[in-house]
């Protein structure tokens, strides 16, 4: 896959929760503002699978050693953070 623009990977991951969350199909609304731990959607296996996801889509490792968990646990924070720090 090549690497794709921001606003394109939130699109991808917004559809990957929506098929692969916990409650995603039935979750009626899944956005950039999603908090996906806290709503359930996603528990901590599911969120290494998407990480991997989003790094497979950029071609670039995510580095999450120094950041905030509320910094990558929304779906626009952490795709903005696959770009911004990925190396």
């Amino acid at each position: 896959m090549n690497a794709v623009a921001e606003k394109e990977l939130i699109d991808l991951v917004v559809d990957w929760v929506k098929q692969n969350g916990r409650n995603g199909s039935n979750h009626t609304e899944i956005s950039e503002s999603t908090n996906l731990l806290e709503s359930g959607l996603l528990d901590s296996f599911a969120f290494v699978d998407l990480v991997l996801f989003i790094e497979n889509c950029t071609r670039q490792k995510i580095d999450l050693t120094d950041v905030a968990p509320e910094e990558f646990t929304v779906v626009k924070s952490l795709c903005h953070l696959a770009f911004q720090n990925g190396h």
